[in-house]
């Protein structure tokens, strides 16, 4: 009788562990191609990659870098945030983060947000994060649309397994954006 009491005792416990594990399956992130990719360029994230963007991030930003910032990890390393802005889709605001030098090969946790200045929440599309851990040099491209003659803000983090993180923080950046010129604008 004692050997089925422990039989019963093994089989709640393994029961019980996989509850949990069914539901933190159930609060995963979803990980799928962008379906609002810019000139073609989409990213599938790797498993180690989250994001809130509704399928993804994007391979690559375009547009003209309107902000640039850097800083040192290491003696010859650093990262870089770079803010983006086109005119496309209402104006679009994007953001990645590159390590560079020595600090390319390390490993560790990049991570890189972009929100409306005024907007302390964490729902897309007025906050978009990625996170990704591994030796990638560079984030996904996090965007924004219609950020026309609305301010942003970015930051960067790069938190490697040995050594200090480093944290990239911009203030608002071009605000307001230009709207474009119209014709009676130009006579």
């Amino acid at each position: 009788m004692a050997n089925a009491g422990t039989a019963v005792k093994v089989l709640l416990v393994v029961a019980f562990f996989m509850i949990i594990a069914a539901r933190s399956d159930e609060e995963s992130v979803p990980r799928t191609p962008n379906l609002h990719p810019v000139d073609g360029a989409t990213l599938v994230p790797s498993p180690r990659s989250s994001t809130n963007i509704p399928g993804g991030g994007l391979a690559y930003c375009t547009g003209t870098v309107v902000a640039t910032d850097s800083a040192p990890l290491g003696e010859l390393g650093g990262v870089t945030l770079q803010i983006y802005y086109a005119d496309s889709n209402g104006g679009r605001t994007c953001a990645m983060v590159t390590k560079t030098g020595t600090a390319r090969d390390q490993r560790g946790e990049l991570s890189v947000t972009l929100q409306l200045h005024n907007y302390d929440g964490r729902r897309w599309p007025r906050y978009a994060n990625h996170d990704h851990r591994g030796t990638d040099p560079r984030s996904a491209g996090v965007y924004l649309d219609e950020t026309n003659g609305r301010c942003v803000r970015g930051e960067a983090r790069f938190d490697p397994d040995r050594g200090r993180a480093v944290t990239l923080s911009t203030g608002k950046i071009r605000c307001p954006w230009s709207a474009p010129a119209t014709e009676s604008d130009s006579n």
